[in-house]
């Protein structure tokens, strides 16, 4: 997917939000952007590169409760 449609992708689902909290979040978002980051860039990178590959197979993608599961087990929270 380019820019191009992801913007477009993006626009038609904000469209589609009635939830004000929802809307002031993106707001507040997009009055973020090109501000600093608490991710470097290589880590921004990395969420990209995945978020690539979570695209092109969505059906990779673990479940919260899965991925809750595995956090507990490995930390022991």
């Amino acid at each position: 997917m380019n820019i191009t449609e992801e913007k477009n992708r993006l626009k038609n689902e904000i469209d589609k939000v009635d939830n004000p909290y929802i809307l002031d979040r993106i707001s507040e978002i997009l009055a973020e952007n090109g501000s600093s980051s608490l991710m470097t860039d290589e880590q921004y990178a990395i969420v990209m590169e995945r978020r690539e590959e979570y695209l092109k197979n969505p059906s990779s993608a673990i479940s919260f409760e899965e991925f809750d599961t595995e956090i507990k087990k490995k930390y022991g929270f």
